[in-house]
């Protein structure tokens, strides 16, 4: 294998070809020229220029291309030479292009104030470092190994495997800067300090500096001087002129060294590339010049051949037709990739091709003289073509016809073939040949169709089930939902207030269990799609099993229920605290649901290892068969209570058990009819957090002012284009005396309302026409006059993404609708509180 890919090396590739005297001569002509602008530029260095907002994003959009197109030709090339050396530099210009990415982002003032990504004062900075000191790394491993390599280097044998893990390493090599740069970037050392270089970042910069200073060296020492390390000798020279001037001899940002420097960095991202497309170019005119000579050799050829076929015409009316025939079917034999066999009247192989070492393992010269039945055991029992020692008289129904028979290889496996077989005489002889063709990868190819669709018809059943099991589940609490309320609205119907009360408590409670599906649905989607966000940490088991207890204590106690406990407090596992809750809450809820009367519930908690603790919920319910133990976890399976008293979802065990997985935990239960049911958690243990001291907020807390005037009534402004929830806003409102609405339909009559009656708080929808609500919400906070004023979302986004990036905007709650009353006036008292003190404190 490696000596077919050795050629390739040959090959006018930029990275193998040896340098041209005027080539050389270019690459010295822009060192100098490079060297030349640098030292005029360096006693400018620190001049303050305007800072030119555009001049980042453009810079870095350009760098980010020009490093990305030379890492994927560069990656072209190792595919072809399969060299070490040239896969890691590739590496590291894709590593150089996708750094320029948390550069960007982190910023301060590019798409943030203070950047993107949770960057701090010095992330664009570290980036900065990181990135101009890993690509010399990158740089001095390709010359090292170049050098290791020698004249004969180790070649890769599986080139696309190699880029795949590049790529990965590059990824997360990046990845691994950017947290190191933003969420620690604390216990970095500080390399700015209002725009300006501390003696700390100079040290660092300066040592960036000589880096790439060593990384020229070890090109100039360890490198073959082709090409392509010519020219890498010119961008890392560039690269150490960028340095220098945007980092070491420079004062800051914005200056005149800061803008020259990145200059060069473009230029240095662009020589190889520049040089890469300039070969390519010459390449491809070589190879239309080449192939311009091809057809002509082609036509040449064709005419010489047509010229033989005639003499050869003229020579065979002298030549015996019969030796020529011979001599034609013997080559097309010789060549042809079926297995061609000729056999005598016996069953004995006269002759057989070379392709019958292909498929069946044996020389040609060996099966010469054995019986048939050695390649074909299982002709010896069928009829159609053999009987022991003969062969069949009657081939006439034979002739052109095909069957699968089972060869038997030479190291005793069994090999699928199609046979063809049809009879000829010579001589007066009787002679038989058959043709047979390995058909293992098309037997292959049918199975794995054959498995597709099986798997195809699967996913399509269970997708229909469970579009299926959700339209049933959602249409059941709409049927009350909607049927309730058009008992409400008849005129025909006369209600009294006891049935308008009862009718209304029943689309409540179908509308909350409705939320409920919704919900959880949402929560399987983010499962199944690998969304959904888990933060793991050292959690307690007794403090998440009390939450638990105190929640399920009024639903045990109604239904006579006793809840047992016994839980280790030193116990803790690893998990997310809000998932380990609603685990043990499903799971207890359950129990409690689906026991007997004056049944009992255990909930019990053990470490079964030093790494594993184990949780149990056992209840004394009505137990479950081997049926139903199958399909507990299948996504709206109530396994036949659906039509029990027993209100459920269908989904809470399919979220318990992917949850507890998400966790790296498992699992299990066991079950017997008429005894009860037990499942079984078992999660990672972890070591307690250790916890610091909260202060005491009770002497934070200021009393209010004694002798307070009754409150006067404050203003609401509810932005929404919605009359329905317009109106149910206002309903609401009419509870509170002290309040007065007014509404919007649209952002900007808001932004006008809000400047003109200076509400206490805002209540603002998310999807408004023309202008979204975060965006009227930047501009309340660019207006002094109404910065101060809290604004509260109200919107059916109920995605996390949504509320965080609202919450981000500066929205001081996020309500997702549909409300719930209770929650919309804590959230909306919590904002007129702080607006109240406020008065105050101005009185």
């Amino acid at each position: 294998m490696m000596a077919e890919l050795r050629p390739a090396e040959g090959l006018p590739l930029l990275p193998t070809m040896q340098v041209e005297p005027h080539a050389r001569r270019l690459a010295l002509a822009v060192v100098l020229a490079s060297v030349v602008v640098f030292l005029a530029v360096v006693p400018f260095a620190k001049v303050q220029l305007a800072p030119v907002n555009a001049f980042i994003p453009i810079y870095e959009s350009a760098l980010l291309l020009n490093d990305l197109i030379t890492a994927v030709m560069l990656f072209g090339h190792f595919s072809i030479l399969r060299s070490r050396a040239l896969l890691v530099l590739a590496c590291g210009y894709l590593f150089a292009a996708v750094i320029v990415i948390p550069h960007a982002l982190t910023f301060p003032g590019l798409f943030a104030p203070a950047g993107l990504l949770g960057a701090g004062s010095q992330s664009t900075a570290w980036v900065y470092v990181l990135w101009h000191a890993g690509f010399p790394l990158f740089v001095m491993a390709y010359a090292l190994l170049n050098h290791r390599d020698g004249a004969q280097p180790r070649l890769i044998q599986h080139p696309g495997r190699a880029v795949a893990a590049g790529v990965l390493a590059v990824l997360a090599a990046a990845c691994a800067c950017s947290v190191l740069t933003t969420s620690l970037h604390d216990v970095l050392p500080a390399i700015l300090k209002a725009g300006k270089y501390t003696p700390a970042g100079s040290a660092i910069l300066t040592s960036t500096w000589l880096f790439s200073a060593l990384a020229i060296v070890v090109l100039w020492r360890y490198t073959r001087r082709s090409t392509l390390d010519v020219w890498l000798l010119v961008v890392m020279s560039a690269w150490i002129c960028d340095i220098a001037l945007s980092a070491v001899l420079n004062g800051g940002r914005f200056d005149l060294g800061f803008y020259a420097g990145r200059i060069f960095g473009l230029l240095a991202a662009s020589y190889v590339l520049i040089v890469l497309l300039l070969e390519s170019n010459r390449l491809y005119a070589r190879l239309a010049v080449a192939h311009d000579d091809a057809l002509l050799r082609t036509r040449d050829l064709q005419r010489l051949n047509t010229q033989n076929e005639e003499r050869a015409a003229q020579y065979a009316q002298a030549l015996d037709e019969l030796h020529y025939k011979d001599e034609e079917i013997r080559a097309v034999v010789q060549n042809i990739v079926d297995c061609i066999i000729t056999i005598d009247s016996s069953g004995v192989i006269r002759s057989a091709n070379p392709a019958v070492e292909q498929v069946l393992g044996y020389p040609a010269a060996d099966v010469a003289g054995r019986e048939i039945l050695m390649l074909i055991p299982e002709l010896e029992y069928d009829a159609h073509f053999f009987l022991r020692d003969k062969m069949v008289t009657d081939t006439a129904a034979l002739a052109g016809s095909s069957t699968e028979v089972e060869g038997l290889h030479k190291d005793g496996r069994r090999v699928p073939l199609e046979l063809a077989i049809n009879d000829f005489e010579v001589h007066g002889e009787r002679l038989f040949i058959g043709v047979l063709r390995d058909i293992s990868e098309r037997k292959r190819f049918i199975a794995e169709l054959w498995q597709a669709r099986a798997h195809a018809e699967h996913a399509n059943k269970a997708k229909s089930a469970f579009l299926s099991n959700m339209s049933h589940e959602l249409r059941t609490p709409l049927n009350a939902i909607l049927g309730f309320a058009q008992v409400l609205t008849s005129e025909s119907m006369p209600l009294t207030v006891e049935k308008r009360k009862h009718f209304t408590t029943h689309i409540l409670k179908a509308g909350k269990h409705l939320l409920v599906l919704i919900n959880e649905i949402l929560d399987l989607a983010k499962v199944e799609s690998g969304t959904l966000a888990l933060s793991p940490e050292p959690v307690g088991v007794a403090e998440v099993v009390r939450v638990c207890q105190e929640m399920m204590d009024p639903m045990a106690e109604q239904r006579g229920i006793r809840l047992v406990f016994a839980v280790d407090s030193g116990l803790h596992v690893l998990a997310d605290r809000t998932r380990l809750k609603q685990v043990l809450l499903n799971l207890m809820s359950n129990a409690v649901k689906y026991n007997r009367p004056g049944g009992a519930v255990s909930v019990a908690c053990t470490a079964i290892s030093a790494e594993r603790v184990r949780i149990t919920v056992q209840d004394d319910g009505q137990g479950l068969d081997a049926a139903q133990l199958a399909q507990l976890f299948q996504p709206f399976n109530r396994l036949g209570q659906e039509g029990g008293g027993e209100e459920g979802t269908g989904i809470g065990l399919t979220m318990t058990k992917r949850l507890v997985e998400l966790m790296g935990g498992s699992i299990a239960v066991r079950s017997e009819v008429g005894v009860g049911s037990v499942f079984t958690v078992e999660l990672k243990s972890a070591a307690p957090m250790q916890h610091a001291e909260s202060p005491d907020m009770a002497g934070a807390i200021t009393p209010r002012r004694a002798g307070l005037a009754a409150a006067p009534v404050r203003t609401l402004l509810y932005v929404e284009d919605n009359p329905a929830n317009q109106a149910l806003i206002q309903e609401v409102i009419a509870f509170r005396p002290d309040l007065r609405l007014l509404t919007a339909d649209d952002a900007r009559l808001g932004l006008d309302m809000a400047r003109a009656h200076r509400p206490a708080v805002i209540l603002m929808d998310i999807n408004l026409p023309g202008m979204s609500g975060d965006e009227a919400m930047a501009i309340l906070r660019a207006d002094p006059d109404t910065a101060h004023i809290p604004v509260i979302a109200l919107s059916a986004n109920a995605m996390s993404r949504d509320v965080a990036r609202s919450m981000a905007a500066g929205f001081v709650r996020y309500l997702t609708k549909p409300i719930d009353i209770d929650e919309f006036f804590e959230a909306l008292g919590s904002a007129l509180d702080p607006a109240e003190d406020k008065t105050l404190q101005q009185r």
